[in-house]
């Protein structure tokens, strides 16, 4: 028997460790996509599919630039094609909608009258897949380099974390709110971005050396963005900004220990990110992409003391920041393999916008939808909300806790009152937040088709 749980362990889903991932559901996944391609150093996913289509989805993947591949924007859009010029390392395409390749022409480029503005890319696909993303944009030049790579299933070593806002046809939200429902609490909680809101702790916190490059951004545009200021354990000052992907409930927080020009009297925040974290990245210097670096993927909570019990002693995580008092937060790691944290914060109710809809709410709605889409039925892909997860190497001893605690205690049938399941589709954890976890590892749950030992 040792053989064949061999052979099914290597049938095991799983996803390559190098850059990570956090990924949100989505309903207008290249509306959101443009947005951060223009505003941010990523480019297209290699495994965005064709025309931006791929997996039964429409897809808007977009993944960091490495440090140290391009240090400028190498895929020109353009509004209208006209006739290109021949010019030597170059590449022209013409876009020819969702699920289409472009047309390309080698050693040729377009003018300079029909110019949008310049995104990152790391082959000439993923700028096609860049303009077929981009509203109005008709064609694209890509400039070749030696810096380019092209090819492979999944995310590449040669690309940065990743992130992901796929809209799968045949998944629902039975039981729950839409996507675009959704969306629509998160704004009217979020307002103008004036105050700091528990929801912007369903988050990824991304390091840059530079922060005043994106305010200056997003300040030209009119882009609604929060900024506040917090101290690490040993008294540094840190500056945050946070924002919303247009079109989604996917947030983003940029941290920096660069002041702000515009930092008198910014509101004071929590500790934000881990003390090595804070150590690791004050010694990083400025890049001229104005890269950027995974520290933390975050959820708000409504229960830390069942997120502490899950993810302690079963998850086998360790805690890399601890605050208590009005604001509980936690972060925990769960191996070396990824220098990433998950961190997970509860705060006292605010009862004006906890009246729109509370993180109780947010967690309620999920595990509705969990319940009215798998049921009984652990193999069922129809549910949309399984989309919103990370991936997260979990050891051997983690794995083994968790499948011992499902084989004792099964989720299923999943209802509204839930709190810790699993779905055999990508071997995901839900977690009690109602999120997800896609486990890098060789994770094994039961009734999934297979049945092996983690070692």
């Amino acid at each position: 028997m040792k053989l064949v749980s061999a052979v099914l362990l290597a049938l095991v889903p799983c996803t390559p460790a190098p850059p990570g991932k956090s990924t949100i559901a989505a309903s207008h996944p290249l509306e959101s996509m443009e947005f951060l391609l223009k505003y941010l150093p990523v480019a297209v996913a290699e495994d965005n599919g064709t025309g931006d289509y791929g997996h039964g989805a429409t897809q808007g993947r977009v993944q960091t630039v490495v440090d140290g591949s391009y240090s400028a924007p190498n895929c020109q859009l353009h509004s209208a094609a006209g006739s290109p010029s021949t010019k030597s390392g170059f590449e022209a395409m013409t876009a020819n909608g969702v699920g289409s390749a472009c047309s390309y022409k080698s050693g040729k480029t377009y003018g300079t009258d029909s110019k949008m503005w310049k995104v990152y890319a790391n082959n000439k696909v993923q700028c096609c897949n860049a303009c077929v993303s981009t509203d109005g944009c008709a064609a694209a030049s890509f400039e070749t380099s030696n810096n380019d790579h092209s090819g492979g299933m999944g995310p590449q070593t040669w690309e940065g974390f990743g992130i992901h806002l796929p809209d799968v046809d045949a998944a629902k939200t039975t039981g729950g709110l839409s996507v675009d429902e959704l969306m629509e609490k998160y704004d009217a909680r979020f307002g103008d971005f004036s105050k700091f809101d528990a929801f912007m702790d369903y988050s990824v916190t991304l390091y840059t050396h530079d922060l005043q490059h994106y305010i200056d951004m997003f300040q030209t545009d009119s882009v609604p963005h929060f900024l506040g200021e917090w101290n690490d354990g040993s008294g540094g000052q840190w500056y945050s900004m946070i924002f919303k992907v247009p079109k989604s409930t996917y947030v983003i927080e940029l941290v920096s220990q660069m002041k702000p020009s515009a930092a008198s009297d910014l509101p004071q925040m929590e500790q934000r990110m881990s003390d090595d974290h804070c150590t690791k990245f004050s010694s990083f210097t400025d890049t001229a992409a104005k890269t950027l670096e995974i520290a933390s993927i975050n959820r708000a909570a409504s229960d830390m003391k069942t997120i502490d019990d899950v993810h302690t002693n079963l998850y086998k995580g360790s805690t890399t920041l601890s605050i208590d008092g009005d604001v509980t937060r936690r972060c925990y790691k769960y191996t070396n393999q990824l220098d990433e944290d998950v961190c997970f914060t509860g705060r006292t109710s605010a009862a004006e916008n906890d009246s729109i809809f509370s993180v109780a709410d947010h967690e309620a709605m999920l595990w509705a939808v969990h319940a009215k889409t798998l049921g009984s039925n652990p193999s069922s892909t129809k549910d949309k909300y399984t989309d919103s997860h990370y991936a997260q190497p979990i050891s051997s001893a983690g794995l083994r806790a968790l499948k011992q605690h499902f084989t004792q205690n099964n989720p299923y049938p999943i209802t509204k009152d839930t709190r810790l399941a699993y779905a055999c589709e990508q071997s995901y954890i839900i977690d009690p937040t109602g999120f997800c976890v896609q486990p890098i590892g060789p994770a094994s749950w039961p009734n999934c088709g297979w049945d092996d030992e983690v070692v």
